[in-house]
């Protein structure tokens, strides 16, 4: 064991001796630039092979994401915007953002935007609840309780309002729902020829069903119907319910608008990569 240690340091001085000889020989003969040359060569390609495939498997995915995500997503926020330009005041759903929230997709959007989807749907969600309750509730009870006042008629149905008119020489007929009429703030007559032109001899008929009775009161004076329509459509726009709804929809339709650009341009994203 002494003799290995006295000779260690005349081991380990042959050894780099015999390395450094080597490579000044390599040098001499121009091996050693090669070599250097080639190790530094694979390893600019490697990172080049490297940092390109990351980026391919990056865009793989986001194409992906933007396939099974936000290309759904876009078509179904430009359907709510064209039911909110309509103007219609219907239930309006998110149905491709709440089947989202249950599975594995809704971890594919980024966290900042998720949070934006989810307070959207549940502001459409509220809105869309209101205008139930407005429907169902709310516009049959003004209708029906100023029926009452204007012909001292209770009914539990809601009054029809049929429109008749010449269009040409053909006699036609359509019929109006006060509660759409309501809602769009539009006249009955005209709700029933909206999309008639050149139209003449208009005259229209109000059918009120009492309740308990067989046979309609019916009237064909058209002061009657604007009477009825007139006090209907002003406790209408006093409704806080429906003021909401109105209000509401035009915000919804901002943030829908703002929506569709920004999940434009997450699709338009992997392309770039």
């Amino acid at each position: 064991m002494r003799d290995l240690h006295e000779n260690l340091g005349w081991i380990i001085g042959s050894a780099i001796a015999g390395i450094a000889t080597f490579l000044g020989l390599m040098w001499e003969s121009g091996l050693l630039s090669t070599l250097v040359g080639i190790v530094i060569g694979a390893g600019i390609a490697y990172f080049v092979q490297t940092k390109t495939q990351k980026r391919a498997w990056k865009r793989e995915y986001s194409v992906k994401i933007a396939e099974e995500v936000y290309g759904s997503l876009f078509r179904g926020v430009k359907e709510i915007i064209q039911s909110l330009e309509n103007r219609g005041y219907w239930h309006i759903g998110f149905g491709v953002w709440r089947e989202m929230q249950d599975d594995h997709r809704y971890f594919m959007v980024e966290e900042g935007f998720r949070a934006k989807l989810d307070q959207f749907r549940e502001r459409l969600e509220r809105y869309s609840r209101t205008i139930v309750e407005v429907r169902g509730q709310v516009l049959p009870r003004i209708v029906m309780e100023e029926t009452e006042r204007a012909f001292g008629v209770k009914t539990d149905e809601i009054p029809r309002v049929n429109v008749r008119y010449m269009k040409g020489r053909r006699p036609t007929s359509a019929s109006s729902n006060l509660i759409d009429c309501l809602i769009s703030q539009t006249h009955p007559i005209k709700h029933a020829t909206r999309n008639e032109e050149s139209i003449s001899e208009i005259t229209s008929l109000l059918e009120i069903k009492p309740i308990g009775e067989k046979s309609n009161v019916r009237s064909e004076k058209k002061t009657e119907l604007d009477e009825l329509w007139k006090s209907s459509l002003k406790r209408t726009r006093e409704d806080k319910s429906y003021k909401f709804i109105v209000k509401e929809n035009g915000i919804l339709l901002e943030q829908a608008i703002k929506m569709k650009q920004e999940i434009a341009n997450r699709v338009e994203e992997p392309w770039k990569i």
